[in-house]
């Protein structure tokens, strides 16, 4: 797995904490947290998919080398640091970038509805066609407005579905706990309130711990 913390400005109606720190702040944060932060800012689409091949490259090629080296086992001592990605973008990133004059994306009006009376403005209908169709619809769908079937045949069949990977579903993969029988942990009471006994101290008496 690895975290993407998207960074784009605003929540509904105020900048967001982590967004409004720099880097420097989120690289000790993070770092602290256990992560290598991997940072990306952008705004232009085409140069951010060139950013963001060479930070999926860099990032996975750090899972690589932690995955080599324990499975070799000659894994180094302490816990290592797994690669995290920041990306900045702005808010209603590809979005109209104003309506009525008033600034939408990279603001928090893009949390909100951009263009509220596409039924009634015909300036707003303009806006929010010429929105949708940047993202070139006819590339994905065909007439009927059916996803193209060699997008289709990306999707993963079988056991590669996302829902259907036996390791996420428990009724193909699963396995007897092993567990201590709950007797060998139970407490004899007596008269209520004639002792005093914690659970830590009940497991201590059944599995003491190591010397060592």
């Amino acid at each position: 797995m690895l975290p993407i913390l998207h960074l784009n400005g605003y929540k509904i109606a105020n900048p967001t904490l982590l967004a409004r720190s720099s880097d420097d702040d989120l690289r000790h944060l993070f770092s602290g947290y256990g992560y290598e932060p991997i940072f990306i800012e952008g705004s232009d689409p085409d140069d951010m998919h060139r950013k963001m091949a060479a930070v999926f490259d860099q990032a996975f090629g750090l899972i690589s080398a932690i995955q080599a080296e324990a499975r070799g086992g000659s894994v180094s001592s302490g816990v290592p640091r797994w690669p995290m990605i920041a990306l900045r973008s702005p808010k209603g990133w590809t979005g109209p970038k104003e309506v009525d004059g008033k600034k939408v994306e990279g603001f928090w009006r893009a949390h909100q509805v951009p263009v509220s009376n596409c039924r009634t403005d015909e300036g707003h209908r303009r806006i929010l066609e010429d929105w949708m169709r940047s993202y070139d619809p006819s590339d994905l769908f065909d007439v009927d407005g059916r996803l193209k079937q060699e997008l289709r045949a990306l999707a993963p069949d079988g056991d590669k579905r996302m829902g259907a990977t036996p390791f996420a579903n428990g009724g193909r993969l699963r396995k007897e706990l092993v567990v201590p029988p709950i007797a060998d942990f139970a407490v004899e009471i007596g008269d209520r309130g004639s002792q005093q006994i914690g659970s830590t101290g009940v497991s201590e008496t059944i599995w003491p711990r190591s010397s060592s």
